[in-house]
């Protein structure tokens, strides 16, 4: 299967969210939360209706914390979901975006776009039989 590329819609995360997302209790000793306050949809650059970007663990083992949001729809929700956890193999991690999301597991994109023109070119010059950049 070709890699394919992250949905490119951010948001910023709006206060009420953030404090709700404070108050979600969990069974993990350290939370692990979301590096910046601009978060970019996880979801493959496929058509969908909704973004989804990780914020912070989830209340259960398997589950993470979703921003959710629509385009040009105010507001935004947060979604305690279980994990995907699909895997290449049983030795690798498993996708951590949400369980039956739309498009690719995590693990099959490339990110960020100027790593994928790369890929995609070094492919192109291993077919033509050229050395790699």
């Amino acid at each position: 299967m070709t890699p394919g590329f992250r949905c490119t819609a951010t948001v910023e995360v709006q206060a009420d969210a953030w404090a709700a997302a404070k108050t979600i209790a969990s069974p993990r000793d350290n939370l692990l939360w979301a590096s910046d306050t601009v978060l970019q949809c996880l979801v493959e650059d496929v058509p969908h209706d909704f973004h989804a970007a990780f914020l912070r663990t989830g209340s259960r083992p398997d589950s993470d914390v979703f921003l959710c949001w629509r385009d040009g729809v105010p507001g935004q929700a947060l979604a305690d979901l279980d994990c995907c956890l699909e895997r290449r193999d049983p030795m690798d991690i498993g996708c951590t975006i949400f369980k039956h999301h739309p498009g690719l597991c995590e693990w099959r994109y490339i990110d960020p776009p100027d790593v994928a023109a790369t890929a995609q070119a070094d492919q192109l010059l291993k077919e033509w039989g050229l050395p790699p950049t």
